[in-house]
């Protein structure tokens, strides 16, 4: 349970060390890892059928960590970009960077120009990896941004050249790259889902402490749709390899029924899904009767859950399965809190070594069910934004806690509540209004699939904010008065749908699926006829 200090108000998830050691540098621990279970497939792509085991995949980062120093001259310290689909070759390359010691910035591969512009230009790689259908892309990138990178090709005849035998590899030994509190291995981003995204680093004590054996998880079989850009992605590859799981990828974009397909298919027992993609699929397979018996573990979090959609995913799982939802963030670099026991509209209990606490606006810390801004605290600490002390100084307290931007409490046992993002908070006449809230009302209704609310500017003083909704209906007769009407005599006053209801084909998203504020406030402005 989490553990409550009065004097500090303060909560606490159980102190344990890590079975691991965080003191290691990553790639040490993968390789001794990879030499426990040589025989065992880590990884099945499902594009071409091709499996991996844990030798050849221990043989592969070996040789390319060496061939990426002899043949391209990377050196600890050196930046890499992996511009990526998640295919055979993203891992052993990942893993050999991570022996070297280079960083890697992970990007989406699905990314504009202006979204590679931005972020590589914090980074300024010197190596970027990419694929054959975006290295036009990624070229102009780096012309815009003056970097002088050189591209890789994965998925491509000319890729061999990193897993190249080499003739000291059977010597090879992984080395010790110094401390591990900071020496950055990754880089992701943020979310991205109201503004452009910074680029997170990660220490090898975050890739390492955070993943403990669990005996139950053995064998187990994985699905994620996410690229390494989202560090859902990065948590689900550990886990996979902590636990002597596989690993099923494809380069294929998400859809239900390619979801359901694989899941069954390759008999999954544990996906990792936002809101928006587990409601695709719970309708999906409703919709056919269809049942998904190897799911064993749906892990959701992302976003707010809909307690009515969790309702329905555990009834399409029972009796094998159930939701677990989770509670993150990247700058932690670890899962928050997980619930197990199916509390309504809960987070869980913190996770081991995880502190957190709630503060007011005015910096005030706040007992049981008060509601203010989580702070956090791992026990290896943030190591900040690349490039930009500005924004790591302002989101860490005094002492040290990371500031999460999320609005939530934590009730007398110590299980946390996150209600809603600070940034994306309306704000109508002196009150605040929390979009998750009406969001989880709107999924109530029996024909609205999808929804995401927005503030559009009234254009009359005081110019508050006035909640609008975005919905996606499996349903062409429902009108915007039936689902005003819905809304509206659920809450009070001030939280009522005044910029009233757009009807749309999808909701905009970012990569891994979550709503993307930003375009989805773009989008209501346009069908509003406003100009922002």
């Amino acid at each position: 349970m989490s553990q409550y200090d009065p004097e500090t108000r303060t909560w606490s998830g159980p102190r344990q060390p890590p079975i691991f050691n965080p003191a290691a540098s990553v790639g040490q621990v993968i390789v001794n890892i990879l030499e426990r279970t040589p025989d065992k497939v880590f990884e099945i792509s499902a594009d071409t059928e091709v499996s991996v085991t844990r030798d050849e995949l221990r043989s592969r980062m070996i040789r390319a960590a060496l061939n990426l120093s002899s043949k391209f001259g990377l050196v600890k310290g050196d930046m890499v970009c992996m511009v990526a689909d998640n295919s055979p070759c993203v891992t052993p390359v990942l893993f050999g960077c991570f022996l070297v010691g280079a960083p890697v910035h992970t990007l989406d591969a699905s990314f504009e120009e202006s979204d590679l512009v931005h972020l590589m230009g914090i980074t300024r790689p010197k190596l970027v990896l990419c694929n054959a259908h975006n290295v036009k892309r990624v070229e102009s990138s780096l012309k815009i941004a003056s970097l002088g990178a050189r591209i890789i090709l994965l998925n491509d005849p000319s890729t061999e050249v990193l897993f190249a035998p080499v003739d000291n590899e059977a010597s090879y030994r992984p080395p010790f790259l110094g401390d591990s509190d900071k020496t950055v291995a990754l880089i992701v981003c943020s979310s991205g889902t109201t503004s452009f995204p910074k680029a997170i680093c990660l220490t090898h004590a975050q890739l390492i402490a955070p993943y403990p054996r669990v005996s139950n998880l053995l064998g187990e079989t994985a699905l994620s749709f996410s690229s390494l850009y989202w560090i859902s992605a990065v948590q689900m590859l550990m886990t996979v390899l902590f636990n002597g799981g596989t690993r099923i990828t494809t380069t294929k974009p998400f859809s239900p029924e390619y979801a359901c397909e694989l899941i069954n298919k390759y008999r999954v027992m544990h996906v990792f899904t936002p809101p928006s993609m587990l409601a695709d699929m719970l309708h999906y397979c409703e919709a056919r009767q269809l049942r998904l018996p190897s799911l064993r573990i749906v892990g959701c979090g992302g976003s707010p859950l809909p307690e009515t959609l969790r309702t329905r995913a555990n009834a399409l799982l029972a009796p094998q399965g159930r939701v677990f939802v989770g509670y993150g963030m990247s700058e932690v670099g670890a899962i928050v809190s997980v619930d197990l026991l199916g509390i309504p509209n809960s987070a869980g209990l913190l996770m081991a070594n995880v502190s957190a606490r709630i503060a007011n606006e005015e910096g005030k810390l706040l007992g049981p069910h008060e509601e203010g801004e989580i702070q956090l605290r791992y026990v290896h600490p943030f190591a900040g934004y690349y490039g930009n002390e500005r924004e790591t100084r302002a989101l860490l307290t005094s002492d040290g806690f990371i500031q999460s931007g999320d609005i939530g409490y934590m009730d007398a046992r110590g299980f946390l509540f996150v209600t809603d993002r600070k940034k994306e908070m309306l704000r109508y006449r002196g009150y605040q209004i929390a979009p998750a809230q009406l969001e989880g009302i709107l999924a109530e209704h029996p024909a609205v699939l999808q929804a995401t609310v927005v503030g559009l500017p009234d254009p009359e003083p005081p110019h508050v904010d006035l909640a609008t909704a975005l919905v996606v209906t499996s349903a062409t007769e429902v009108t915007e008065d039936q689902i005003l009407s819905f809304v509206n005599g659920k809450v009070p006053d001030y939280k009522r749908l005044r910029g009233g209801v757009f009807f749309v084909d999808s909701i905009p998203r970012t990569a891994n699926g979550k709503a993307s504020r930003r375009e989805c406030r773009k989008l209501a402005v346009k069908l509003a006829g406003l100009r922002d």
